[in-house]
């Protein structure tokens, strides 16, 4: 009998114990759950702040998006008159010419510069009164319109200077306002790229939180259910059903708590690296990427037989010009350069005209040949540009409302230099 008393002893000190195990565990779950419910408060608070400076972001792009647009619409424009300005230019420079040949041919002939002795010989050498003064009227008729041209002259020149130095300011001006919004636009898409990230990272932490406390909460359940076991086995006396209820509930309570804890470290450990991992993927990315463009610009040749016939076959396809356009849907003339020599001789030479003159050993257009570039206006503010197809021709997208097309060189409309692509 004395055994049996001692043997009760030790069952009821062992179930006392596996209930003191199990009530120590819901108590680890239920911390647990408070610490996880912190963190998705936080959590929470953190992801309206971001979602709001995403919305902020979204309004500063849209508002961009209108700013561009009438940039480029005022910068369109600003094309037309350049294609314009410059046209006029050449005209007044071929008309300059021709006036001054005119003028020197004039002068030889009556010998008008100072030598008033030449005009009273001329007029004294008349048979009559009435040829004298037929011959006076003729030396006033040709004094006066040769000096009519000398103003005019005078006029165009400077007309011509002034359009040029216009010129040169507007090409400046739309370079420059091109830039800053294209600019503008890029660091709003890595921002909002950026806020993204971010959010989209919250929102993992937060269901990680979730997910820690659903299984904190199982665990808390199986830790009740494990004291309740206990004291059942406990009322009843029964070492062995005790036991067996006990140690099943606490392994199942333990295994669960295990589990939350393990997401919870989980979750902050991923969560507070992802960003330096994603940064050093996209770097490694970026780099290998470059370094892979660049080799392929590198060893790659130009066959400009190539150029000239993709060149030739795009005027046939009607493709209008459109001011900003680098594409068969519409062409601006740097535009349709840039497609050339990328798809025809894999070679990228920037998207502007000033841009394309940094990838150009300069040449004069009497050494242009089929391939080269040609440019219109001044070495650093070009605002044309066209490829060079032999012949005096050139392929071009010239201004709005007309198509992408083959040209002629001519007195009135020609290039000012030309550039062989290096």
């Amino acid at each position: 009998m004395k055994i049996n008393n001692k043997i009760a002893k030790v069952m009821m000190m062992t179930a006392t114990l596996i209930g003191m195990t199990a009530v120590a565990e819901q108590a680890n779950a239920s911390d647990s759950i408070t610490d996880l419910t912190s963190t998705i408060t936080k959590l929470n608070s953190k992801s309206t702040e971001v979602t709001a400076k995403l919305a902020t972001i979204n309004d500063e792009i849209d508002s961009t998006k209108a700013e561009v647009k009438s940039a480029k619409d005022d910068a369109a424009k600003l094309e037309s008159d350049q294609y314009k300005l410059g046209k006029k230019i050449s005209r007044l420079n071929v008309e300059i010419t021709q006036r001054d040949s005119q003028l020197s041919d004039q002068t030889r002939a009556l010998q008008v510069n100072g030598n008033t002795s030449s005009m009273v010989e001329f007029v004294s050498d008349s048979k009559s009164v009435v040829d004298a003064f037929k011959r006076v009227g003729t030396v006033t008729t040709l004094v006066g319109a040769g000096q009519k041209a000398a103003k005019q002259q005078k006029v165009d020149k400077a007309e011509v200077k002034a359009d040029k130095v216009e010129l040169d300011k507007k090409a400046i001006a739309q370079e420059k306002t091109v830039k800053e919004y294209t600019n503008k636009q890029a660091e709003l898409a890595v921002k909002q790229a950026s806020a993204n990230t971010l959010k989209a990272q919250i929102d993992t932490k937060k269901s990680d939180a979730q997910s820690s406390i659903d299984d904190a909460k199982a665990a808390e359940k199986a830790a009740e259910k494990a004291a309740a076991d206990t004291k059942a086995a406990n009322d009843k006396n029964d070492a062995a059903a005790a036991d067996a209820a006990a140690a099943k509930a606490t392994e199942a309570a333990s295994s669960s708590n295990s589990d939350a804890t393990s997401n919870k470290e989980t979750s902050d450990s991923s969560v507070a690296s992802a960003p330096s991992a994603n940064n050093s993927s996209a770097d490694t990315s970026s780099k290998k990427t470059s370094n892979t463009s660049s080799s392929s610009v590198d060893s790659s040749s130009l066959d400009t037989s190539s150029i000239t016939a993709l060149a030739r076959s795009l005027t046939t396809k009607s493709i209008p010009y459109v001011w900003g356009g680098k594409s068969l849907s519409g062409f601006d003339c740097s535009g349709f350069t840039s497609y050339v020599y990328a798809h025809a001789a894999g070679k990228s030479i920037g998207g502007y005209t000033v841009a394309q003159e940094g990838q150009v050993s300069y040449e004069s257009v009497s050494q242009a040949q089929p391939g080269d570039l040609l440019f219109w206006g001044s070495k650093g503010s070009s605002y044309h540009v066209a490829i060079y197809l032999g012949g005096s021709q050139f392929a071009e997208a010239p201004t709005e409302g007309q198509n992408v097309k083959i040209s002629t060189m001519s007195a009135y409309w020609k290039p000012d230099f030309a550039g062989r692509v290096k």
